[in-house]
């Protein structure tokens, strides 16, 4: 198991990122947390374009989180674009929304996300949330490095 690992949070909700930031604080694990607010920043920061190509201050992710409901480019376009991508489709992606319908969740799971967990409306939550994905990230590490 990694000792840090790197999470992409794609999330253009200012409360939400806070919110999730101060609950990787709490967990006191040690996660390097990088956040953009649009599918078409994550694609950018994921291909290592123009302001991204520094590998050693934007690393490759170890999981990303992605809420649906975002302007420009939603959750949905960067899961396809996520899905065709070989680089980037083995990158575990939790769906991190609001409630969404059960055929929403259907369909993101068809576009490759990992895991849908609804945002939580009690803080204490948060940090529930964090350790999930910490669970999840070091397992698809692990399975990427046999």
């Amino acid at each position: 198991m990694k000792t840090q690992l790197d999470i992409l949070l794609i999330d253009d909700d200012g409360a939400d990122v806070a919110f999730f930031d101060i609950a990787v604080d709490k967990t006191g694990l040690n996660i390097n947390l990088r956040t953009l607010t649009s599918g078409q920043q994550a694609i950018d920061y994921l291909e290592g374009k123009g302001d991204y190509g520094d590998r050693s201050l934007h690393p490759v992710p170890d999981a990303i989180v992605l809420d649906l409901r975002m302007p420009k480019m939603n959750g949905f376009d960067f899961l396809a674009w996520r899905k065709a991508s070989f680089l980037v489709s083995r990158i575990p992606v939790v769906v991190f929304t609001g409630l969404i319908a059960h055929d929403e969740i259907k369909r993101v799971l068809e576009l490759g996300a990992t895991r849908h967990i609804v945002k939580p409306e009690d803080f204490e939550e948060w940090e529930k949330v964090v350790r999930e994905i910490w669970d999840l990230a070091s397992q698809g590490t692990a399975l990427l490095r046999q």
